[in-house]
């Protein structure tokens, strides 16, 4: 006799004014769901807090400030946050629901990303960035797998659950006081615990930039904490079978993004957008302004100026 099919207790269930109807993905900060709600007759995502955290102050406290933060940023390449509660002992996150794939399951597919159409992402996210830091916030989290690429080409950054205060160092969350993040993308003076400020957003999509155009990323090692050391004592080196036949805009805008050195960073979001304006006109220039995908199925992302 065939085994019964497990059927997901969550799908049918009404959180808030929302009912789930399937699975959309699960991660180490809960899964999310498709739902709908019936006041507003539209899809959203609604993202629940596993069982196993409910307890614990900090994973809870994590998930009420993406809510509280996210739901403070009105940018149209920002997920919206429509609505946050407990319902059934579980605490929910009613967001936008974005009909596409993230950057990293795009990665993954295609390999890496044709220069233009990684200029063109990253535009997209620095503009993000720029309204978060403007309201005090900074991201610390910015990777592929946080910037949602929806069909129509539209890219919207998503998971503000790192954020924190850029002028309240009080509000900064650490999880059993370690070091929050991920690795691969964590600026050198957030490894090292140090007070930061806007600056390791643009390293984080410096490094962003650079996985795009080279497949790969910059810092690896067999543990998260070989990584951490790779990124803190490692120069950012730039592959001449990728870099060479691009124009030196393009490669000063990812130096000038990655330094080490806070001081020697970009130092805000709006020099940040002038870099990659001056790369995507070189690209142009040069005749590399196609967004098509190098390698596989995708769409073609639209300009961001």
């Amino acid at each position: 006799m065939a085994k019964s099919q497990y059927t997901d207790p969550i799908i049918g269930q009404t959180f808030g004014n929302v009912v789930a109807k399937s699975i959309l993905g699960r991660g180490g900060m809960g899964a999310v769901y498709l739902g709908h709600h019936p006041g507003l007759d539209m899809k959203v995502a609604v993202k629940l807090l596993p069982d196993l955290f409910v307890g614990k102050r900090e994973m809870v406290e994590r998930f009420l400030r993406e809510a509280r933060v996210s739901g403070r940023l009105q940018h149209p390449n920002i997920v919206r946050t429509l609505d946050v509660g407990q319902d059934h002992g579980v605490y929910y996150l009613v967001m936008e629901y974005v009909e596409g794939v993230d950057a990293q399951r795009l990665l993954d597919r295609e390999t890496r990303f044709s220069p233009m159409r990684a200029v063109n992402i990253a535009g997209f996210v620095a503009r993000a960035l720029g309204e978060a830091h403007e309201q005090g916030i900074i991201h610390r989290d910015i990777k592929p797998a946080n910037i949602l690429i929806a069909r129509d080409g539209k890219v919207k950054v998503t998971d503000f659950g790192l954020a924190r205060s850029i002028t309240n160092t009080a509000t900064a969350l650490t999880l059993s006081n370690q070091v929050v993040g991920t690795p691969n993308y964590m600026a050198p003076e957030q490894i090292k615990s140090m007070e930061v400020d806007a600056r390791v957003d643009i390293y984080a999509l410096g490094v962003t930039l650079w996985q795009f155009l080279t497949g790969v990323l910059p810092f690896d090692g067999a543990t998260p904490m070989a990584v951490l050391l790779n990124v803190v004592g490692e120069n950012l080196t730039m592959p001449r079978d990728t870099f060479d036949p691009l124009p030196k805009e393009l490669r000063e805008a990812v130096v000038a993004m990655t330094a080490k050195d806070p001081r020697r960073r970009l130092p805000n979001i709006p020099a940040v957008l002038a870099v990659l304006k001056k790369a995507r006109d070189a690209l142009r220039a040069a005749g590399l302004d196609s967004t098509a995908p190098l390698t596989g199925p995708g769409r073609n992302t639209s300009m961001w100026t």
